[in-house]
């Protein structure tokens, strides 16, 4: 249960990491790269568990955190990256190259697992915080990682916003004028892993694509523009996770990343169920 002086750290990190999947996420949906999110999100399986090895291998420690989080980052951007390459190159489409891709490289986390668990420091379980998530654990350092991942985000967001924009919805226009797709594409990528690993802590490799998607999918609901999706989109992430941590809070056996989610997809349920006349109102 998160109670005392804690609470606030918690909710001030969830809230953060909340706003900026939801922003992140408004693009990834915008782009249709919902199931590229979700290749992310289980990739870095593989690459935390090759991080943890390393970390024992190296005298370092396999439960560093720095170290963790950039293994799960370096092989959620190669699987990211792999789609595309796979369905230009082989030519078995999106789907197949998702399919593929997902598929590698949980298969391959799955593997390292249990060689993980077999280890000595492994079998104490020490990799579960970023397989499940426990915002319960997260302090003020933690906060402050988060804090800079949102400011540098946001300000990636608002200088390609234009270029995100135009690929989003006429990519074959941006072409023609002369945008760098690939390489929007690759910004957008490395965006969407610095954000899975983000949250990797506050709500788990199972749960972390579902608060990057649910909050857009749910702005989207109330139509508005762009920015004013973007925005709507950071404000119900940040309220979903801070609802999530109330309830966590209230309910001791509630994981805090589920009950994010779930509350996240309440909000996307109860926009869904509005009257049209009542979405184009809170989007006006």
């Amino acid at each position: 249960m998160i109670f005392g002086a804690n609470t606030l750290t918690v909710l001030a990190g969830c809230a953060l990491f909340g706003a900026l999947a939801g922003a992140v996420g408004t693009f990834v949906l915008a782009r249709r790269r919902a199931l590229v999110a979700d290749v992310a999100g289980h990739a870095t399986l593989p690459g935390v568990c090759l991080a943890f090895l390393a970390g024992e291998a190296w005298g370092i420690g396999g439960r560093t955190p720095w170290l963790l989080l950039l293994g799960g980052a370096v092989t959620a951007l190669i699987a990211a990256c792999c789609v595309p390459a796979l369905a230009r190159l082989r030519r078995v489409g999106s789907d197949g190259a998702t399919a593929v891709s997902l598929a590698f490289f949980f298969g391959l986390g799955a593997v390292l697992i249990s060689v993980v668990q077999s280890h000595e420091s492994g079998a104490q379980g020490g990799l579960r915080k970023l397989l499940f998530g426990s915002a319960a654990a997260m302090n003020s350092d933690d906060v402050t990682t988060l804090i800079v991942l949102t400011l540098a985000t946001l300000i990636a967001l608002s200088v390609f916003f234009k270029e995100f924009a135009l690929l989003s919805f006429d990519e074959p226009f941006a072409r023609v004028s002369g945008l760098p797709v690939r390489n929007l594409d690759l910004v957008l990528t490395v965006l969407l892993v610095a954000t899975v690993v983000a949250g990797l802590q506050v709500a788990g490799i199972v749960l972390v694509v579902a608060m990057v998607l649910t909050p857009a999918a749910a702005a989207r609901q109330l139509r508005g523009s762009l920015t004013r999706v973007t925005v709507m989109a950071s404000i119900i992430g940040a309220a979903s996770a801070a609802g999530g941590v109330i309830v966590s809070s209230m309910f001791e056996r509630v994981p805090t990343g589920s009950a994010m989610t779930l509350v996240a997809t309440l909000v996307l349920l109860i926009a869904m169920a509005l009257p049209l006349r009542a979405r184009l109102a809170v989007g006006a």
